[in-house]
């Protein structure tokens, strides 16, 4: 009888151990399945059963108690961030950087908000408040319950964990793999990157390659710029949208022929994936690869001279036209513009269309009609398009007489169109569906003003990023095509010479210049006559 309440004794801890490890060891694995996209690629993190076994090892006392809540913390904040690790990998195609990634939150919220709605946003928010909260509870529950456990069991469970931590045991045991030394290497190594771009970004403010340089080749011409969002080279490359994408683009390049006008198309390499299309934008103004937040923001602080700058010693105007921006944007200031046109200044008066403010045909337009005529100099424009923005609903179609577009009306019967923007979330095919329809109708639309080009004016057309994961696929790269567009064959010569092919198909030789190179090319190509 005594032999049997000893046994149920040693029994309790060793369970409630066993089941504090189990719990842990999901937590900790679970993101490394999102992240590696198969489930049970790794099963087992030997630090799930060493951190509870320690626990239960600390001493009793105030000692103790503040030694288990750093280790719960700590274990926490490691569980938050490879949830988090999983999430940027698959929205933005990179591992999570904690230096910077924080300043990402106000945009998220924007996003939804512009999605969904408000409330939506603050509820997002809200349910991702109270999952860190529950993952913090349920750490410090499981390791209070660890200290109330038998030493003799914690020292086995203890033992279990260093040998599986050991490189020789892991080597026999196939998903068996520690996770937070991983993740502490994942952060150093970022912090590394982080402070090298700064580095080049102070050592760039006085380096002649970027001091302002006229353009006179490009002088007396109009330069258009214009970003076709989440327009990637995986329209392309995969089968599911190339033998759909690739015809369209030929029969686009045969009417443009037939315009008049010659065209080169290449690939280039976008400094982001999946979102924050300002950085694409702004790595081609600087030259500069612009690949983070905190890089933005240190750029304008900085005295570097940016595209706009080139523009003005050669006698431009610089617009940027700017549908997605509904707030204050003194960042446009700062980037060199003469005149930035928001939502707001676009005259726009039709219905928003989910997150997209206005229609990119409207967009365009606008501008041809309304805003270039208003300068007797030549101009630069950066012309920012949105219909492709995620969630990709409702997709509109063009409007067969453009002189009806007025003041964006028309739209009106498009409100509401495409379903619930949340429901794409959970039907990838949907989704992967409506993404293609949506850059159908941006490229659409583009071209078909592109057809209004005169007096040998130079129109770059390019993609800002590639899509999420969930449209490329694993393993996607980060290229993005571009298309040069002239009435002067002479612009597209620069182009030619380094691999670009004539038409609106670009070829696939596996490389792709980084998207800063764009500015430089400019430079190397038009600053003599």
């Amino acid at each position: 009888m005594n032999r049997g309440r000893a046994d149920g004794h040693t029994i309790r801890p060793l369970t409630w151990l066993l089941l504090a490890g189990l719990a842990l060891n999901l937590l900790l694995v679970l993101p490394a399945w999102w992240r590696d996209g198969q489930v049970g690629s790794v099963w087992f993190a030997p630090e799930a059963w060493l951190l509870p076994a320690l626990a239960a090892l600390l001493p009793e006392g105030r000692s103790g108690r503040v030694l288990r809540l750093v280790l719960a913390a700590g274990l926490t904040l490691a569980i938050v961030a490879g949830i988090s690790d999983g999430l940027v990998r698959s929205v933005l195609g990179r591992p999570l950087n904690v230096f910077i990634d924080v300043l990402m939150l106000r945009a998220g919220f924007d996003l939804i908000e512009g999605s969904v709605g408000l409330w939506a946003a603050i509820g997002a928010s809200i349910i991702v408040a109270m999952g860190v909260a529950v993952v913090a509870w349920a750490v410090w529950r499981l390791f209070v319950t660890a200290a109330s456990s038998a030493r003799r069991p914690a020292l086995l469970l203890l033992a279990l964990g260093l040998i599986a931590s050991l490189p020789w045991a892991a080597s026999y045991l196939p998903g068996v793999a520690p996770q937070l030394p991983g993740m502490w290497a994942q952060q150093v190594e970022q912090f590394d990157q982080t402070r090298r771009a700064r580095r080049e970004l102070i050592v760039a403010e006085d380096a002649p390659a970027f001091a302002a340089r006229a353009l006179p080749g490009l002088a007396g011409r109009d330069v258009y710029f214009v970003f076709i969002e989440s327009y990637g080279a995986s329209v392309l490359d995969r089968d599911r949208y190339a033998g759909r994408m690739v015809p369209y683009l030929e029969r686009w390049g045969e009417r443009l022929d037939t315009t008049g006008l010659a065209v080169v198309s290449g690939r280039l390499e976008a400094p982001i994936r999946g979102g924050q299309s300002w950085l694409s934008h702004t790595t081609v103004l600087s030259g500069l690869t612009i690949d983070s937040q905190l890089w933005y923001r240190m750029l304008q602080a900085r005295d570097i001279d940016v595209l706009t700058e080139d523009f003005r010693a050669t006698g431009h105007v610089s617009l940027n036209l700017a549908p997605a921006i509904v707030d204050d944007w003194p960042e446009g200031e700062r980037l060199g513009f003469d005149r930035v046109y928001a939502a707001g200044d676009l005259g726009y008066e039709g219905p928003s269309l989910g997150w997209v403010t206005m229609p990119d045909e409207f967009t365009l337009h606008t501008f041809s009609e309304n805003i270039r005529p208003r300068f007797d100099a030549p101009v630069f424009a950066q012309i920012a398009l949105i219909s492709s923005h995620w969630p990709w609903r409702p997709v509109i179609e063009p409007t067969p007489e453009p002189s009806r577009i007025g003041d964006g009306r028309i739209y009106e019967r498009w409100h509401g169109e495409g379903g619930d923007p949340v429901s794409l979330l959970f039907d990838p095919a949907a989704q992967r569906e409506a993404y293609l329809e949506s850059i159908e109708y941006s490229l659409e639309v583009t071209f078909d003003w592109a057809r209004q080009l005169r007096d040998g004016a130079l129109l770059v057309v390019l993609g800002d990023h590639q899509p999420t994961s969930v449209i490329t696929g694993r393993g996607a790269t980060a290229a993005v095509p571009i298309h040069v567009i002239s009435t002067d064959e002479r612009l597209l010569a620069g182009f030619e010479r380094r691999g670009f092919v004539s038409g609106l198909v670009p070829g696939n030789d596996g490389q792709a210049a980084e998207m800063a190179q764009l500015r430089h090319w400019l430079r190397t190509d038009f600053a003599h006559d």
